[in-house]
């Protein structure tokens, strides 16, 4: 898998999730702020990414990744892309 199709699934678990366009998962996008994520959301989108990409993500800390580009590069490094 490239990043490229990494990022693409990503965006698609992420919007399914949180029930928004998937135009709006965009790297500087703040989760709360722009997306609308709570600390549920946030636990379900990790369960999903878990699913997607058939891997456990590293546990981490929830302001380590205030964006979605944050949390992408997170997902990336795991995946090694």
């Amino acid at each position: 898998m490239d990043r490229e199709s990494a990022y693409k699934t990503f965006q698609e678990c992420v919007a399914e999730v949180l029930d928004v366009e998937q135009e709006q998962v965009v790297p500087s996008a703040v989760w709360d702020k722009d997306l609308g994520a709570d600390s549920l959301a946030v636990i379900e989108i990790t369960l999903a990414l878990n699913d997607a990409f058939s891997m456990k993500l590293p546990d981490f800390e929830p302001e380590d990744t205030r964006t979605v580009g944050d949390a992408f590069e997170l997902v990336a490094a795991t995946l090694g892309v």
